[in-house]
Protein backbone atom coordinates (compact mmCIF):
# COMPACT_ATOMS: atom_id res chain seq x y z
CA UNK A 1 0.00 0.00 0.00
CA UNK A 2 2.92 2.36 0.52
CA UNK A 3 3.86 2.70 -3.14
CA UNK A 4 0.39 3.80 -4.37
CA UNK A 5 0.20 6.37 -1.55
CA UNK A 6 3.56 7.82 -2.56
CA UNK A 7 2.46 7.98 -6.18
CA UNK A 8 -0.72 9.84 -5.31
CA UNK A 9 0.69 12.25 -2.73
CA UNK A 10 2.58 14.52 -5.18
CA UNK A 11 -0.57 14.82 -7.28
CA UNK A 12 -2.60 15.81 -4.24
CA UNK A 13 -0.02 18.36 -3.13
CA UNK A 14 0.19 19.91 -6.57
CA UNK A 15 -3.59 20.14 -6.91
CA UNK A 16 -3.77 21.74 -3.45
CA UNK A 17 -1.04 24.20 -4.44
CA UNK A 18 -2.91 25.25 -7.56
CA UNK A 19 -6.13 25.78 -5.63
CA UNK A 20 -4.39 27.69 -2.84
CA UNK A 21 -2.42 29.94 -5.19
CA UNK A 22 -5.45 30.63 -7.35
CA UNK A 23 -7.56 31.80 -4.43
CA UNK A 24 -5.01 34.20 -2.95
CA UNK A 25 -5.93 37.81 -3.47
CA UNK A 26 -3.73 39.66 -5.92
CA UNK A 27 -1.84 36.64 -7.29
CA UNK A 28 -1.40 35.66 -10.94
CA UNK A 29 -1.46 31.87 -11.04
CA UNK A 30 -1.15 29.68 -14.11
CA UNK A 31 -1.35 25.91 -14.40
CA UNK A 32 -0.56 23.71 -17.38
CA UNK A 33 -0.12 20.16 -18.62
CA UNK A 34 2.34 18.87 -21.24
CA UNK A 35 2.17 15.43 -22.85
CA UNK A 36 4.71 13.73 -25.12
CA UNK A 37 4.39 10.26 -26.64
CA UNK A 38 7.13 8.60 -28.73
CA UNK A 39 6.51 5.62 -31.00
CA UNK A 40 9.93 4.48 -32.27
CA UNK A 41 11.19 1.75 -34.57
CA UNK A 42 14.79 0.61 -34.92
CA UNK A 43 14.80 -0.49 -38.55
CA UNK A 44 18.49 -1.08 -39.23
CA UNK A 45 21.69 -1.97 -37.37
CA UNK A 46 22.25 -1.57 -33.64
CA UNK A 47 21.61 -4.53 -31.32
CA UNK A 48 18.42 -5.68 -33.03
CA UNK A 49 15.35 -4.41 -34.82
CA UNK A 50 12.28 -3.60 -32.77
CA UNK A 51 9.68 -1.06 -31.73
CA UNK A 52 9.11 0.88 -28.53
CA UNK A 53 6.54 3.19 -26.99
CA UNK A 54 7.20 5.64 -24.17
CA UNK A 55 6.11 9.06 -23.03
CA UNK A 56 5.78 11.62 -20.30
CA UNK A 57 3.23 13.84 -18.60
CA UNK A 58 4.32 17.08 -16.94
CA UNK A 59 1.90 19.03 -14.74
CA UNK A 60 3.03 22.45 -13.54
CA UNK A 61 1.82 25.55 -11.77
CA UNK A 62 3.49 28.95 -11.55
CA UNK A 63 2.68 32.17 -9.79
CA UNK A 64 3.98 35.69 -10.27
CA UNK A 65 2.38 38.18 -7.85
CA UNK A 66 4.37 41.05 -9.34
CA UNK A 67 4.94 44.29 -7.47
CA UNK A 68 2.50 43.37 -4.70
CA UNK A 69 4.91 40.69 -3.50
CA UNK A 70 8.15 42.63 -4.04
CA UNK A 71 9.33 40.59 -7.01
CA UNK A 72 8.73 37.08 -5.71
CA UNK A 73 7.86 34.26 -8.14
CA UNK A 74 7.31 30.54 -7.72
CA UNK A 75 6.96 27.29 -9.65
CA UNK A 76 6.12 23.65 -8.93
CA UNK A 77 5.75 20.60 -11.17
CA UNK A 78 5.16 16.87 -11.20
CA UNK A 79 6.52 14.43 -13.79
CA UNK A 80 5.25 11.03 -14.85
CA UNK A 81 7.27 8.71 -17.13
CA UNK A 82 5.98 5.51 -18.71
CA UNK A 83 7.15 2.91 -21.21
CA UNK A 84 10.62 2.08 -22.42
CA UNK A 85 12.59 3.90 -25.10
CA UNK A 86 14.76 2.44 -27.87
CA UNK A 87 18.15 3.29 -26.34
CA UNK A 88 20.13 0.28 -25.17
CA UNK A 89 17.62 -2.44 -26.00
CA UNK A 90 17.53 -1.90 -29.77
CA UNK A 91 20.17 0.67 -30.66
CA UNK A 92 22.96 -0.02 -28.17
CA UNK A 93 23.83 3.66 -28.41
CA UNK A 94 25.67 5.80 -25.88
CA UNK A 95 23.86 9.06 -26.71
CA UNK A 96 20.23 8.51 -25.69
CA UNK A 97 18.02 8.64 -28.74
CA UNK A 98 15.11 10.36 -26.99
CA UNK A 99 15.12 13.28 -24.56
CA UNK A 100 12.03 11.84 -22.83
CA UNK A 101 13.53 8.46 -21.88
CA UNK A 102 13.82 7.81 -18.16
CA UNK A 103 13.02 5.54 -15.25
CA UNK A 104 9.31 4.72 -15.07
CA UNK A 105 7.96 6.71 -12.14
CA UNK A 106 5.68 9.44 -10.89
CA UNK A 107 7.70 12.08 -9.07
CA UNK A 108 7.71 15.51 -7.58
CA UNK A 109 9.81 17.36 -10.15
CA UNK A 110 11.19 20.90 -10.18
CA UNK A 111 9.94 23.44 -7.64
CA UNK A 112 11.40 26.75 -6.60
CA UNK A 113 10.90 30.30 -5.36
CA UNK A 114 12.66 33.25 -6.96
CA UNK A 115 13.40 36.79 -5.84
CA UNK A 116 13.91 39.44 -8.52
CA UNK A 117 15.52 42.76 -7.67
CA UNK A 118 16.49 44.88 -10.65
CA UNK A 119 19.25 43.19 -12.59
CA UNK A 120 19.54 40.37 -10.03
CA UNK A 121 17.58 37.16 -9.68
CA UNK A 122 18.01 34.52 -6.98
CA UNK A 123 16.28 31.13 -7.29
CA UNK A 124 16.25 28.29 -4.74
CA UNK A 125 14.53 24.91 -4.53
CA UNK A 126 14.68 21.69 -6.54
CA UNK A 127 16.22 22.93 -9.79
CA UNK A 128 17.09 21.77 -13.29
CA UNK A 129 20.36 23.14 -14.64
CA UNK A 130 19.52 22.06 -18.19
CA UNK A 131 16.70 24.63 -18.27
CA UNK A 132 19.06 27.56 -17.72
CA UNK A 133 22.56 26.52 -18.81
CA UNK A 134 24.12 25.38 -22.14
CA UNK A 135 20.81 25.57 -24.06
CA UNK A 136 20.38 26.43 -27.75
CA UNK A 137 17.40 27.63 -29.79
CA UNK A 138 17.92 25.33 -32.77
CA UNK A 139 18.79 22.30 -30.66
CA UNK A 140 15.55 22.60 -28.72
CA UNK A 141 13.55 21.13 -31.60
CA UNK A 142 15.64 17.95 -31.90
CA UNK A 143 14.80 14.71 -30.07
CA UNK A 144 18.18 13.10 -29.41
CA UNK A 145 19.23 13.91 -25.85
CA UNK A 146 22.69 15.11 -26.93
CA UNK A 147 21.11 18.31 -28.30
CA UNK A 148 19.64 19.18 -24.89
CA UNK A 149 21.71 18.72 -21.72
CA UNK A 150 25.02 18.10 -23.49
CA UNK A 151 26.85 14.78 -23.32
CA UNK A 152 30.10 16.50 -22.28
CA UNK A 153 28.37 17.09 -18.92
CA UNK A 154 25.78 14.32 -18.61
CA UNK A 155 28.24 11.50 -19.41
CA UNK A 156 31.05 12.88 -17.24
CA UNK A 157 29.36 13.80 -13.98
CA UNK A 158 27.44 11.78 -11.36
CA UNK A 159 24.15 10.32 -12.64
CA UNK A 160 23.89 12.93 -15.46
CA UNK A 161 23.81 15.93 -13.09
CA UNK A 162 20.84 18.21 -12.20
CA UNK A 163 18.82 17.68 -15.37
CA UNK A 164 15.92 15.68 -16.82
CA UNK A 165 14.49 13.56 -15.29
CA UNK A 166 15.50 14.32 -11.65
CA UNK A 167 15.78 17.83 -10.17
CA UNK A 168 18.43 18.66 -7.57
CA UNK A 169 18.27 20.86 -4.46
CA UNK A 170 20.21 23.99 -5.26
CA UNK A 171 20.46 27.71 -5.70
CA UNK A 172 20.96 29.82 -8.82
CA UNK A 173 22.08 33.45 -9.10
CA UNK A 174 21.48 35.40 -12.32
CA UNK A 175 22.55 38.90 -13.32
CA UNK A 176 21.65 40.73 -16.53
CA UNK A 177 22.98 44.19 -17.36
CA UNK A 178 20.74 44.35 -20.44
CA UNK A 179 19.65 42.05 -23.28
CA UNK A 180 23.26 41.84 -24.47
CA UNK A 181 25.15 40.82 -21.36
CA UNK A 182 24.35 38.39 -18.55
CA UNK A 183 25.92 35.76 -16.35
CA UNK A 184 24.55 33.03 -14.12
CA UNK A 185 25.92 30.53 -11.64
CA UNK A 186 24.28 27.54 -9.97
CA UNK A 187 25.22 25.26 -7.06
CA UNK A 188 23.40 21.92 -6.78
CA UNK A 189 23.44 18.69 -4.84
CA UNK A 190 26.02 16.39 -6.44
CA UNK A 191 23.86 13.27 -6.90
CA UNK A 192 20.19 13.66 -7.86
CA UNK A 193 19.69 9.88 -7.62
CA UNK A 194 21.19 9.71 -4.10
CA UNK A 195 22.74 6.45 -5.29
CA UNK A 196 26.49 6.00 -5.95
CA UNK A 197 25.63 2.92 -8.04
CA UNK A 198 23.23 4.90 -10.23
CA UNK A 199 20.04 3.13 -9.15
CA UNK A 200 17.14 5.46 -10.08
CA UNK A 201 14.72 3.54 -7.84
CA UNK A 202 16.38 4.96 -4.71
CA UNK A 203 14.85 8.39 -5.45
CA UNK A 204 11.86 7.00 -7.31
CA UNK A 205 9.43 9.76 -6.28
CA UNK A 206 11.77 12.74 -6.07
CA UNK A 207 11.46 13.09 -2.31
CA UNK A 208 15.05 12.33 -1.30
CA UNK A 209 17.14 15.46 -0.80
CA UNK A 210 20.49 14.34 0.56
CA UNK A 211 22.97 17.21 0.41
CA UNK A 212 26.74 17.26 -0.02
CA UNK A 213 28.63 14.55 1.83
CA UNK A 214 30.49 12.00 -0.27
CA UNK A 215 28.35 12.83 -3.31
CA UNK A 216 29.75 16.37 -3.34
CA UNK A 217 28.35 19.39 -5.12
CA UNK A 218 27.83 20.31 -8.76
CA UNK A 219 28.67 23.92 -9.67
CA UNK A 220 28.20 25.55 -13.09
CA UNK A 221 28.75 29.10 -14.31
CA UNK A 222 28.03 30.74 -17.65
CA UNK A 223 28.59 34.13 -19.31
CA UNK A 224 26.04 35.08 -21.99
CA UNK A 225 26.94 37.72 -24.58
CA UNK A 226 24.64 38.80 -27.45
CA UNK A 227 25.69 41.12 -30.26
CA UNK A 228 24.50 42.31 -33.65
CA UNK A 229 21.17 43.73 -34.79
CA UNK A 230 18.98 41.96 -37.36
CA UNK A 231 21.40 39.03 -37.70
CA UNK A 232 22.26 38.84 -34.04
CA UNK A 233 24.62 36.29 -32.54
CA UNK A 234 24.99 34.88 -29.05
CA UNK A 235 28.10 33.51 -27.34
CA UNK A 236 27.98 31.50 -24.13
CA UNK A 237 31.15 30.56 -22.27
CA UNK A 238 30.87 28.25 -19.31
CA UNK A 239 32.58 25.87 -16.94
CA UNK A 240 31.46 23.25 -14.43
CA UNK A 241 32.91 21.62 -11.33
CA UNK A 242 31.94 18.53 -9.38
CA UNK A 243 33.52 18.19 -5.92
CA UNK A 244 33.09 14.42 -5.40
CA UNK A 245 35.85 11.85 -5.92
CA UNK A 246 36.13 10.34 -9.41
CA UNK A 247 37.87 7.09 -10.30
CA UNK A 248 40.55 7.09 -12.98
CA UNK A 249 39.34 5.33 -16.13
CA UNK A 250 42.73 3.70 -16.89
CA UNK A 251 45.43 3.94 -14.17
CA UNK A 252 45.88 2.80 -10.58
CA UNK A 253 47.57 4.75 -7.77
CA UNK A 254 51.03 3.83 -9.17
CA UNK A 255 50.18 5.12 -12.65
CA UNK A 256 49.88 1.64 -14.18
CA UNK A 257 46.85 0.25 -16.06
CA UNK A 258 44.61 -1.23 -13.37
CA UNK A 259 43.27 -3.86 -15.81
CA UNK A 260 46.82 -5.23 -15.95
CA UNK A 261 47.79 -4.90 -12.28
CA UNK A 262 44.46 -5.80 -10.71
CA UNK A 263 44.77 -2.85 -8.33
CA UNK A 264 41.86 -0.44 -7.75
CA UNK A 265 41.69 2.71 -9.89
CA UNK A 266 43.38 5.90 -8.76
CA UNK A 267 40.95 8.34 -7.13
CA UNK A 268 40.81 11.97 -8.25
CA UNK A 269 39.47 14.78 -6.10
CA UNK A 270 36.86 16.59 -8.14
CA UNK A 271 36.08 16.87 -11.82
CA UNK A 272 35.89 19.86 -14.17
CA UNK A 273 34.91 20.79 -17.69
CA UNK A 274 34.52 23.81 -19.96
CA UNK A 275 32.26 24.61 -22.89
CA UNK A 276 31.36 27.22 -25.49
CA UNK A 277 28.12 27.81 -27.39
CA UNK A 278 27.78 30.00 -30.47
CA UNK A 279 24.34 30.77 -31.88
CA UNK A 280 23.58 32.74 -35.01
CA UNK A 281 20.26 34.07 -36.30
CA UNK A 282 20.52 33.62 -40.07
CA UNK A 283 17.26 34.94 -41.51
CA UNK A 284 13.84 36.38 -40.71
CA UNK A 285 12.54 37.88 -37.49
CA UNK A 286 13.47 35.86 -34.38
CA UNK A 287 10.70 33.44 -33.44
CA UNK A 288 8.60 34.34 -36.47
CA UNK A 289 7.77 32.29 -39.62
CA UNK A 290 10.73 32.30 -41.99
CA UNK A 291 13.32 32.62 -39.24
CA UNK A 292 16.40 30.39 -39.38
CA UNK A 293 18.65 29.76 -36.39
CA UNK A 294 21.88 27.75 -36.11
CA UNK A 295 24.29 26.76 -33.35
CA UNK A 296 27.63 25.16 -32.67
CA UNK A 297 28.38 23.86 -29.15
CA UNK A 298 31.49 22.12 -27.81
CA UNK A 299 32.79 20.95 -24.44
CA UNK A 300 35.92 19.31 -23.06
CA UNK A 301 36.85 17.41 -19.89
CA UNK A 302 40.00 15.71 -18.49
CA UNK A 303 40.82 12.40 -20.15
CA UNK A 304 41.87 10.58 -16.98
CA UNK A 305 38.52 10.58 -15.13
CA UNK A 306 35.85 10.98 -17.81
CA UNK A 307 34.10 8.83 -20.38
CA UNK A 308 34.09 11.57 -23.04
CA UNK A 309 37.10 13.74 -23.79
CA UNK A 310 35.29 16.20 -26.03
CA UNK A 311 31.89 16.58 -27.68
CA UNK A 312 30.65 18.83 -30.47
CA UNK A 313 27.08 19.30 -31.66
CA UNK A 314 25.58 21.60 -34.24
CA UNK A 315 22.12 22.24 -35.63
CA UNK A 316 19.93 24.42 -37.86
CA UNK A 317 16.20 25.08 -37.39
CA UNK A 318 13.87 26.75 -39.91
CA UNK A 319 10.49 27.98 -38.70
CA UNK A 320 7.63 28.05 -41.24
CA UNK A 321 9.50 26.35 -44.12
CA UNK A 322 6.36 25.72 -46.20
CA UNK A 323 3.88 28.32 -47.50
CA UNK A 324 0.76 28.41 -45.39
CA UNK A 325 2.43 26.47 -42.54
CA UNK A 326 3.74 29.21 -40.19
CA UNK A 327 3.82 26.99 -37.11
CA UNK A 328 5.91 24.17 -38.59
CA UNK A 329 9.62 23.71 -37.89
CA UNK A 330 12.21 21.65 -39.73
CA UNK A 331 15.54 21.02 -37.98
CA UNK A 332 18.70 19.07 -38.65
CA UNK A 333 21.50 18.28 -36.21
CA UNK A 334 24.79 16.44 -35.83
CA UNK A 335 26.68 15.33 -32.72
CA UNK A 336 30.20 13.90 -32.43
CA UNK A 337 31.08 12.44 -29.02
CA UNK A 338 34.75 11.49 -28.71
CA UNK A 339 35.64 9.03 -25.95
CA UNK A 340 38.59 9.96 -23.80
CA UNK A 341 41.94 8.60 -24.92
CA UNK A 342 42.47 6.93 -21.54
CA UNK A 343 39.14 5.11 -21.66
CA UNK A 344 39.91 4.01 -25.22
CA UNK A 345 43.25 2.63 -24.04
CA UNK A 346 41.51 0.77 -21.21
CA UNK A 347 39.04 -0.77 -23.66
CA UNK A 348 41.88 -2.01 -25.87
CA UNK A 349 43.63 -3.57 -22.89
CA UNK A 350 40.46 -5.17 -21.52
CA UNK A 351 39.38 -6.65 -24.88
CA UNK A 352 42.42 -7.30 -27.12
CA UNK A 353 41.44 -7.82 -30.72
CA UNK A 354 38.02 -6.19 -30.29
CA UNK A 355 37.01 -2.83 -31.68
CA UNK A 356 38.18 -0.21 -29.19
CA UNK A 357 36.11 2.74 -28.05
CA UNK A 358 36.63 5.76 -30.25
CA UNK A 359 33.53 7.86 -30.91
CA UNK A 360 29.79 7.90 -31.49
CA UNK A 361 28.02 10.21 -33.91
CA UNK A 362 24.37 10.91 -34.55
CA UNK A 363 22.70 12.69 -37.46
CA UNK A 364 19.08 13.76 -36.95
CA UNK A 365 16.40 15.21 -39.21
CA UNK A 366 13.06 16.22 -37.71
CA UNK A 367 9.89 18.02 -38.78
CA UNK A 368 7.38 19.50 -36.34
CA UNK A 369 3.93 19.54 -37.97
CA UNK A 370 1.67 21.98 -36.12
CA UNK A 371 -1.85 20.53 -36.16
CA UNK A 372 -3.24 23.45 -34.19
CA UNK A 373 -2.28 25.48 -31.14
CA UNK A 374 -1.07 23.11 -28.44
CA UNK A 375 -0.86 19.99 -30.64
CA UNK A 376 1.84 18.84 -33.07
CA UNK A 377 3.10 15.69 -34.76
CA UNK A 378 6.85 15.24 -35.14
CA UNK A 379 8.30 12.58 -37.46
CA UNK A 380 12.00 12.11 -36.76
CA UNK A 381 14.90 10.20 -38.33
CA UNK A 382 18.21 9.43 -36.58
CA UNK A 383 21.29 7.73 -37.98
CA UNK A 384 23.79 6.61 -35.32
CA UNK A 385 27.39 5.93 -36.37
CA UNK A 386 29.41 3.64 -34.10
CA UNK A 387 26.53 3.10 -31.65
CA UNK A 388 27.99 2.33 -28.25
CA UNK A 389 31.21 4.11 -29.17
CA UNK A 390 32.94 1.55 -31.40
CA UNK A 391 32.61 -0.36 -34.65
CA UNK A 392 31.35 -3.46 -32.83
CA UNK A 393 27.71 -2.75 -33.70
CA UNK A 394 26.53 -1.78 -37.19
CA UNK A 395 25.34 1.79 -37.68
CA UNK A 396 21.67 2.12 -36.71
CA UNK A 397 18.65 3.84 -38.20
CA UNK A 398 15.79 4.91 -35.92
CA UNK A 399 12.41 6.27 -37.00
CA UNK A 400 10.26 8.04 -34.41
CA UNK A 401 6.86 9.71 -34.38
CA UNK A 402 6.36 12.08 -31.45
CA UNK A 403 3.02 13.55 -30.40
CA UNK A 404 3.32 16.84 -28.49
CA UNK A 405 0.31 18.27 -26.65
CA UNK A 406 0.01 21.12 -24.17
CA UNK A 407 -2.95 22.53 -22.30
Amino acid sequence: MKTPKLRILPVVLLAWGVAWAGTRSGTACRAGLELKLDAAAGVHGGVERGTSLHGLALAHVSWDPGDDAAGWRGFASMLGLGGRGPTGKYLGDFLAASNTEGFESVRLYAWWVERNAGAWSLRAGALLADEEFTGTESGGHLINSSFGWPAFISANTVNTGPAFYVAAPGIRLHWAKNESLAWRVGVYDGDTFDSPTGDPAVNRHGWRYGLGGEQGWFVIGEADIAFGAERFSRLKLGAWLHTADFADVYRDADGQPFDATGNPPRQHTGNVGAYAVFERHLAGAPGEPGSIDAHVRAGVAPRDRNALGWVLDTGVAWRGPLPGRPGDVVAIGFTHANFSADLAAASRLASPGSAALDHEEVCELTYVFAVHEGLSLQPDLQWAIHPGGSATLPDSLLLTLRINASF
